[in-house]
């Protein structure tokens, strides 16, 4: 790529590479303490502080994680995918089954990956343990990677910028309280829910820029249509 191609694709993504790069960078920071064990204070004070509503908000996280789990988000991702393909929206539906899609299949591989443990029993409260590896949180990686993407699909359908406003911060913090919920009942260290969303950041972002290169502020672009 030559100096003006790398200062046009430089132009089309700068806001949506920035977010991807930055938090592929974070998120292999956090990686890289994961491996040294230096996570532990981190993690301990946060689910201590968490812990501390336990009784609170039962109800509230119960229905929040619950939200979270596979077949609530896969049968949202396919209902809406269904209804934008049906009103001629394939490029949404596109852009949203990929979102879905590469999360999940990201997660599965960084669990496989880590290998790290679940907290001890002793710190589970209400769940049952579930037997999958910790980190990142599979809840956390995919609530944020679907409902992130389905706050852009919202912005691209039109709708009144209020409208388009309430839905972001709606689906924003329903994926905050999905990884919250995490914590809430001991079945996920903190870092595992941060590496789960950073995750999802990275790869909302990078398939963001690729779909909807004009966006966000001050990108540019002449292209009409993701380039597959």
């Amino acid at each position: 790529m030559n100096a003006l191609g790398t200062s046009s694709f430089l132009q089309r993504h700068s806001w949506s590479l920035s977010l991807a790069v930055v938090s592929a960078l974070c998120f292999a920071q956090l990686a890289s303490e994961l491996g040294e064990g230096e996570l532990t204070p981190f993690d301990s004070a946060v689910g201590g502080v968490v812990a501390q509503w336990r009784g609170c908000a039962d109800g509230l996280m119960l229905g929040l994680t619950r939200l979270g789990n596979p077949a609530p988000v896969l049968t949202l991702t396919i209902i809406v995918v269904l209804l934008l393909a049906a009103f001629s929206r394939l490029r949404e539906a596109s852009y949203l089954a990929l979102c879905g899609g590469c999360t999940l299949v990201l997660n599965v591989v960084m669990k496989a990956l880590f290998h790290r443990a679940r907290p001890g029993a002793e710190v589970v409260y209400l769940l049952h343990m579930p037997t999958s590896f910790s980190f990142p949180s599979g809840h956390a990686m995919c609530s944020a990677g679907v409902f992130a993407s389905l706050a852009v699909v919202v912005q691209m359908l039109g709708w009144p910028r209020a409208w388009s406003y309430v839905a972001a911060a709606g689906c924003a913090l329903v994926l905050l309280g999905v990884g919250v919920s995490r914590i809430y009942f001991g079945v996920h260290f903190a870092s595992d829910v941060i590496g789960g969303q950073l995750a999802s950041v990275a790869c909302v972002s990078a398939l963001t820029g690729w779909f909807y290169p004009r966006l966000l502020p001050g990108e540019t672009t002449t292209l009409e249509r993701p380039r597959f």
